[in-house]
């Protein structure tokens, strides 16, 4: 029998459900009620790990930056399909601002409420079980079924995932055709999402005594036109008919020595950029590097310079790799033969999906936008209720999104392929 269903068939609302989805609902809660900030996920790689194992999933490891993986096996006569969430979940911020503690999962009538709720620990809680349903209910499995959950999504873009499948996969031999990614979609499915880039921005000065600054110059001045240029900039930005419009944003200014009495040498302004799939990163580093030579051109001593910000991160294992701040745009077609398998699949149901995007980025951005992977999104958590203290998720939205999650694996798994 199916941990998603009893002898009724599937159920919808947690009451009447069978003890296996009360089981979904309890590891769900253990989840939010475990702290796993970015770079310190090993006590709820754990708690995954012992789940999956429970499950009966055919093999369950942890690579070496932490990713926790489960693999269902087929008989490696098919496509493989990958669902993947991030284990890391943001700082909780002001604690004030939430109505209970954010690591208590209390249960709201059917809202089940907590840091990480909606983003994605009830992704992570519904595809593993969604999955390991297949593995009590008869259904002949061409190609394997994969759940990764991966570290420092939220701090890191692209660390954990990158890992995954440029070492952890290849090293198994396993190579999905599809990815589904677990970031909100409210049980609907997401197709892409712009991409996020951030450029830190540097002028140059020379510090003086504050009494005397005109024997100085002031590295913040010297920034104010690059920030008169950059909001200028964002107005003339282009637009997607689907995915929205690029944006540029200044979200913080730095200056040194950062003294009452000194004048400042430096000035750093960090940018917030969210392009679509047709700029290229050369261009849109272009465009901020030419609002610097357009203001030296109109002040001789002016020196400034313009990157893409790289951070040196480490993951609770120990590994520590310099990582770009960056995440590339997607957009995978409606009409991509993997996107229309798992329609249908959820359709099958008697679920009405609509197709949408992500306002914020995802490491779909990696696996669609670097690697070329059809990609998707299919979660049951709300993208409105993602890093706020509000943070929550349907019960039946969880049953469902783990019914959902067997449905599209079963269809994609269950491919034989022509040899």
């Amino acid at each position: 029998m199916s941990p998603l269903h009893g002898p009724q068939g599937p159920t919808n609302r947690l009451p009447d459900a069978p003890p296996s989805s009360h089981a979904l609902l309890s590891f769900a809660q253990a989840l939010i009620r475990t702290p796993s900030l970015s770079g310190d996920e090993s006590a709820v790689a754990a708690l995954i790990t012992r789940q999956l194992r429970e499950l009966h999933y055919d093999d369950v490891f942890t690579d070496e930056v932490g990713n926790v993986v489960g693999v269902i096996k087929g008989r490696s006569e098919g496509p493989s399909v990958l669902f993947c969430a991030h284990m890391d979940t943001p700082d909780p911020g002001d604690l004030e601002l939430w109505e209970r503690d954010p690591f208590d999962a209390h249960l709201d009538g059917d809202m089940l409420t907590g840091l990480g709720a909606s983003d994605a620990k009830g992704s992570i809680a519904a595809y593993a079980f969604g999955a390991a349903s297949l593995l009590s209910s008869g259904q002949s499995l061409a190609g394997d079924v994969v759940v990764a959950f991966v570290v420092m999504a939220e701090r890191a873009e692209a660390f954990g995932i990158s890992h995954l499948f440029e070492k952890t996969l290849p090293a198994r031999a396993i190579r999905p055709r599809l990815v589904v990614m677990g970031d909100p979609t409210d049980l609907n499915l997401y197709l892409g999402q712009r991409g996020r880039m951030e450029i830190e921005v540097k002028t140059i000065g020379r510090t003086a005594h504050a009494s005397t600054p005109w024997l100085g110059q002031n590295a913040v001045y010297k920034m104010m036109p690059v920030v008169e240029g950059i909001q200028n900039l964002s107005t003339m930005l282009p637009c997607h008919p689907f995915l929205g419009k690029s944006t540029l944003s200044v979200t913080q200014l730095y200056c040194t020595p950062g003294r009452f009495s000194i004048i400042p040498d430096r000035c750093l302004a960090s940018l917030d950029r969210r392009f679509l799939p047709s700029e290229s990163l050369e261009t849109i580093l272009g465009q901020v590097e030419a609002i610097l030579i357009r203001t030296g051109q109109s002040d001789p001593e002016f020196r400034g310079e313009a990157k893409v910000r790289m951070v040196e991160e480490t993951a609770y294992t120990g590994v520590t790799r310099e990582v770009p701040k960056l995440l590339a745009s997607f957009l995978t077609s409606d009409e991509d033969p993997w996107v229309q398998v798992a329609l249908k699949a959820l359709e099958g149901l008697g679920d009405k999906p609509r197709f949408d995007k992500w306002h914020f980025s995802t490491e779909g951005g990696y696996t669609a936008g670097v690697l070329g992977l059809a990609t998707l999104g299919y979660a049951p958590g709300e993208e409105n209720y993602s890093h706020t203290p509000y943070d929550r998720v349907s019960v039946e939205k969880l049953v469902r999104a783990a019914r959902g999650t067997a449905a599209i694996a079963a269809a994609v798994a269950g491919i034989k392929e022509e040899a």
